[in-house]
């Protein structure tokens, strides 16, 4: 009987997370009208992102140091055009979103799920971006090879099964492409696509700790000697 009450418990827990993603987040907060864009700047940072965090575990979410590196990465690489695969509520598609508007580029992000597509817009445009991210609703490995490129920025988060995705996108990479990929905080997580990263002709690659628990596998394109 134990056993039953605890399959019944978990199939609860698990059902409760799941409406919760299909009915999105509850009493986000709306932006007031900003007097400058250093303004709505800083609201997204004290005030729209903390909020969003609290949704991290459910969204699988990068941690805020993960999203400031990855902001970071962009500005000082000076990126413009990027590519994201796995948008999910559009969180680390705010802080990439930041720092493209530092460098006047551009983000094209792509997520299979309906729901978080609808999702990371409204988010997005909370936080006074949809003019800097695109937000594409599909299955990556069938939209990428129909992009434009190239894209000198790739942002992958999509659990342990990364390598497929970059395979489709390195087509469309530029000569000094730089590719991140998010590492969940489990044992093994990525060891594939490490190992087979590690073994390209091309790429430096390496792992990147911020202080969580997750990491970045951080991939650079090695420039052809002339």
């Amino acid at each position: 009987m134990r056993w039953f009450v605890g399959l019944l418990i978990a199939s609860l827990a698990v059902a409760g997370v799941v409406t919760q993603m299909l009915r999105g987040q509850p009493n986000p907060p709306e932006p007031p009208a900003f007097a400058s864009p250093e303004q709505r700047y800083a609201w997204v940072l004290s005030t729209f992102l903390p909020w969003l965090e609290q949704f991290r575990e459910q969204f699988h979410n990068v941690p805020r140091s993960d999203g400031e590196f990855l902001r970071w990465l962009i500005v000082a690489t000076k990126r413009r055009k990027a590519l994201e695969i796995g948008t999910a509520n559009g969180y680390s598609a705010i802080w990439l979103g930041l720092g493209l508007e530092a460098t006047d580029g551009r983000l094209t992000t792509v997520e299979i799920q309906p729901n978080l597509v609808k999702e990371a817009r409204r988010n997005l445009q909370r936080a006074g971006l949809d003019k800097v991210v695109t937000v594409l609703e599909g299955d990556a490995l069938k939209v990428v090879p129909k992009l434009e490129g190239p894209f000198d920025f790739v942002f992958i988060d999509v659990g342990p099964r990364a390598l497929p995705f970059f395979e489709v996108v390195e087509p469309k990479l530029s000569e000094d492409a730089i590719v991140a990929v998010h590492r969940p905080p489990f044992e093994g997580a990525l060891r594939d696509y490490l190992n087979a990263m590690q073994q390209r002709s091309g790429w430096l690659t390496t792992v990147v700790q911020t202080g969580a628990p997750t990491a970045i596998v951080l991939s650079v394109r090695v420039p052809k000697r002339q």
